[in-house]
C-alpha cells in the first residue's frame, strides 16, 4: 500500500498519517496526509485506519489520473457556479483543518508556560480570524483580488481536490479568487464559534470533491479519441465522433461529466429531428450554431436529415457517454439508451441498386476503357488506355470481387499473392494507412480468369518492378484519411460522361453486381458472405482457413459466370 502509512496520536485523539508519495509530492499540495480518526480508542483507531488508508491510496491515485488528465486539459476562462461551489468547500475544508490542527498543538493563554517554538495566542488566533475575514469581505465586495489572493489561487488550482487549469486574469480566475475569499468568510465564522467553545467538525469533502475532480466533457472527449485510435479508429471514423460530440457540447454546454442528464440527450435529439443533412453547405443555415440551424432549417421547410443518419449521430454520440461510464464513477447511466429512431428494417439493396447490364456496357466501352485522349480528357475518344490507372482497374476489381472500394485502393503489391496455391487478393489492415470497415472485412478473396485475362498481373508485375508500396499510387487519400472519397468523385465524375444518372447507383452498386452474378451462378449465401466480408467468425470457422477452404472458395469463385457483359475488347493477347 502506497503512502507509508501509521498511527499517529496527538493528545488523546488518534490520527491516520501517511506520507505523499514521491512522485505526486511536487503537485499534491503537501507532503502527508494527516487524518483525524476521532477516536481515543487504539483498537478502534487501528481499524479506521485500514479503512483511511484504502481511502488515501484512492486519492493519491486520483491524483495520477488528474496529472495525466490536466497535462491535455484545456485552459478555462470561465467556472461553472457547481465549479465555484466546489472551489469554495475545498477551501473552506482547508481552513478548518488547519484551525483544527493548531487547536490539537495547543493555543498559547496568558499565564500558560512558553512553550519552546512559537504558537499563536488564543486571542491572537481569534483576532487574526476576523481580520483575514474583512479582508476578503473589502476585496469580494469589489470583485477585486490581490498579490496573495492571485498567489493563492493558482496554488488552490493545483491542489488534488481542485485540479482545473484557469487562465489567469480572466472572468474564471476571478470567479477562483471569490471563491477563495467566499470560503475565508465562512470559515471565519467557525472558527469564532470553536473560540466559544461551539463544536464545528472540519468538513468531509467526498463527493464534493470527486465532482469537482470528473473532467469536462471536452477534456473526457480527448481522452476516449486517444483510446480509440490506439485500438481501431481511422481518421475518418476519429473525425466523425469529434465532429458530433462537440455538436453535442455546441447543444448542451461544455460542462462536467456528472453534470448532465437525460433531458440533454433528448435536447440533442430534438435538434437533430429538424437539422437537414450536409447542414454545413446549405448558405442559409451554414454559418448558424447548430440549434440556430435547425430552428432556421425548419422555418424554410427545408427537409430534415433521415432517420438513418439521425440514428447514426445517436450512435456516435452515445459511444462517448458508454464509454465514459465505464471510466467516471459519477458519469449518468443510459444517456442515450432507447432514444434511436424506430425504422423499418431494410436491406443495403435499398440504398443503392446494382448496374443494369446496359449499365456495365457503357461504363466499360467508355474511352476510358477503350480509349481516350489522355486521363484529363478521358471522356474524348483517343489511342490512350490507360491500362496503369487505378481508374481503369479498381472498377473491374470490384465487379469480379465485390470488395469495396476502400479494401480495393488501399492494397500493396504484396497483397496479390499466393494462398495454399490460390492466386488471392489479401484484403487487410496490415499497414498504417490501411484500414477495414468491421472485423469481418479480413479475407482472401480468389482472382477470377477473367481479371488475368485483362492483364491485372501485368499491372502488379509492372508496379513490383517499379519498387511501388502501394498497387494503385495514383489514388490519393482524401482529408477524411481514407482513399475512397476522392475516387468516388472521380467515378461519379464518369457516370456522368456515360449518362448513368439514376440516384440510386454509384461505385457500391458494382458489389451489388457481383452478389447478383454469384447467385445466378449458384453460389451458396454462404461463400457470397465470406466473399464479401460479411461472414460473422463463426460462420467462417465451419469452412475452415486451410488447403482445403481456399480450393473450395476458388472453384466457387472461378464458376461464376459474367454472363451479359462483353469485356472481349479489354482483354490482353496470349493472356
Amino acid at each position: 500500500m502506497s503512502g507509508h502509512p501509521r498511527l499517529h496520536r496527538r493528545g488523546a485523539v488518534y490520527y491516520h498519517r501517511a506520507v505523499v508519495p514521491a512522485d505526486i509530492v511536487e503537485s499534491y499540495g503537501k507532503r502527508e496526509e494527516l487524518i483525524s480518526l476521532r477516536t481515543k480508542d487504539r483498537a478502534q483507531a487501528l481499524r479506521l485506519m485500514r479503512i483511511k488508508a484504502v481511502e488515501v491510496d484512492n486519492r493519491f491515485e486520483l491524483h495520477r489520473r488528474q496529472i495525466s488528465d490536466r497535462a491535455s486539459a484545456p485552459v478555462l476562462d470561465d467556472l461553472t457556479l457547481e465549479q465555484m461551489r466546489a472551489i469554495q468547500a475545498v477551501y473552506h475544508a482547508h481552513l478548518l483543518e488547519e484551525d483544527e490542527q493548531v487547536r490539537i498543538e495547543g493555543l498559547v493563554e496568558e499565564g500558560d508556560p512558553l512553550p519552546e517554538l512559537p504558537v499563536p495566542g488564543f486571542d491572537e488566533w481569534g483576532d487574526g480570524a476576523r481580520e483575514f475575514s474583512e479582508d476578503a469581505k473589502r476585496l469580494r465586495a469589489r470583485f477585486k483580488s490581490d498579490a496573495f489572493f492571485d498567489s493563492e489561487a493558482e496554488e488552490v488550482l493545483s491542489w488534488s481536490d481542485v485540479n482545473l487549469k484557469v487562465r489567469p486574469g480572466s472572468a474564471g480566475f476571478k470567479k477562483v479568487v471569490a471563491a477563495i475569499q467566499a470560503a475565508i468568510i465562512e470559515a471565519s465564522g467557525h472558527v469564532m464559534r470553536r473560540h466559544d467553545g461551539d463544536y464545528v467538525p472540519t468538513p468531509e469533502l467526498g463527493s464534493t470533491a470527486q465532482s469537482l475532480a470528473t473532467p469536462l466533457m471536452s477534456v473526457a472527449i480527448e481522452s476516449w479519441v486517444r483510446e480509440k485510435t490506439l485500438e481501431s479508429w481511422t481518421s475518418t471514423t476519429e473525425q466523425e465522433h469529434r465532429t458530433w460530440t462537440f455538436a453535442f457540447i455546441e447543444t448542451c454546454g461544455d460542462r462536467q461529466i456528472h453534470e448532465y442528464s437525460k433531458e440533454d440527450a433528448r435536447r440533442f435529439k430534438e435538434i437533430l429531428l429538424q437539422l437537414p443533412a450536409n447542414w454545413k453547405k446549405k448558405a442559409a443555415i451554414r454559418n448558424l450554431k447548430i440549434a440556430d440551424a435547425a430552428a432556421r432549417a425548419s422555418e424554410l421547410g427545408l427537409p430534415p436529415m433521415s432517420a438513418t443518419n439521425i440514428n447514426k449521430v445517436l450512435r456516435f454520440v452515445g459511444s462517448f457517454w458508454r464509454w465514459a461510464e465505464g471510466n467516471y464513477d459519477d458519469a449518468p447511466k443510459g444517456l442515450f439508451a432507447g432514444l434511436s429512431l424506430s425504422m423499418r428494417r431494410h436491406r443495403a439493396r435499398e440504398e443503392r441498386n446494382p448496374f443494369t447490364l446496359d449499365d456495365l456496357q457503357r461504363i466499360f466501352r467508355a474511352p476510358l476503357f477503350t480509349g481516350c485522349q489522355s486521363l484529363r480528357f478521358r471522356s474524348i475518344p483517343g489511342s490512350l488506355v490507360p491500362r496503369d490507372t487505378g481508374l481503369f482497374w479498381v472498377p473491374l476489381l470490384a465487379l469480379y470481387t465485390g470488395a469495396r472500394s476502400n479494401e480495393i485502393l488501399q492494397l500493396y503489391v504484396s497483397d496479390v499473392r499466393e494462398v495454399h496455391g490460390v492466386l488471392c487478393l489479401a484484403i487487410n489492415d496490415d499497414g498504417e494507412d490501411k484500414s477495414l470497415k468491421t472485423k469481418n472485412a479480413y479475407r482472401d478473396i480468389p482472382i477470377h480468369q477473367d481479371l488475368i485475362r485483362l492483364g491485372f498481373l501485368d499491372h502488379v508485375e509492372m508496379r513490383r518492378r517499379e519498387g511501388s508500396l502501394r498497387l494503385f499510387p495514383d489514388m490519393p487519400k482524401g482529408a477524411r484519411g481514407n482513399y475512397s472519397n476522392p475516387f468516388s468523385k472521380q467515378f461519379a465524375r464518369l457516370l456522368d460522361e456515360v449518362g448513368i444518372t439514376t440516384p440510386k447507383t454509384a461505385f457500391h452498386s458494382l458489389r451489388h453486381n457481383f452478389e447478383d452474378f454469384c447467385r445466378a451462378s449458384h453460389i451458396s449465401s454462404d461463400v457470397i458472405q465470406i466473399l464479401q466480408g460479411r461472414a460473422q467468425a463463426g460462420e467462417r470457422d465451419r469452412y475452415g482457413y486451410g488447403e482445403a477452404f481456399m480450393k473450395a472458395m476458388n472453384e466457387a469463385v472461378q464458376s461464376i459466370e459474367f454472363a451479359g457483359i462483353d469485356l472481349s475488347h479489354l482483354h490482353v493477347t496470349g493472356a
